[in-house]
């Protein structure tokens, strides 16, 4: 585990530092998501990830076509947006909330 930087957390630099931890908590099964993007989402084979919610119909679209995906985590601090993502959600899919506020919390200043 590393301390990340605020600044690249929350510009997405750090992401492919803390994505073994989401893999892991997924089952380690297919490949690691290291970045999401510009598109605001990614997919694998055992989850998936939403951190731009404008995106969620596309995110889920994908999901549901993906039937090994068993996690996903969706990056927001609003109650009420995760509860939409995870209502639309397949059944087989268990929804894991990762607040922005605790990925900004979890950067300490890092210096290498």
């Amino acid at each position: 585990m590393t301390y990340e930087d605020p600044l690249s957390v929350r510009h997405d630099r750090a992401f492919a530092r803390i994505a073994p931890m989401l893999w892991l908590r997924a089952g380690s099964v297919g490949r690691v998501i290291e970045e999401v993007g510009d598109e605001g989402w990614d997919v694998a084979e055992s989850y998936g990830v939403l951190r731009d919610l404008d995106k969620m119909p596309d995110f889920l679209g994908r999901v549901a076509e993906v039937e090994t995906v068993g996690t996903a985590f969706i990056v927001t601090d609003s109650d009420a947006a995760f509860q939409m993502a995870c209502r639309d959600l397949p059944s087989r899919v268990t929804p894991v909330r990762l607040y922005e506020s605790y990925l900004n919390n979890f950067a300490i200043n890092r210096r290498s």
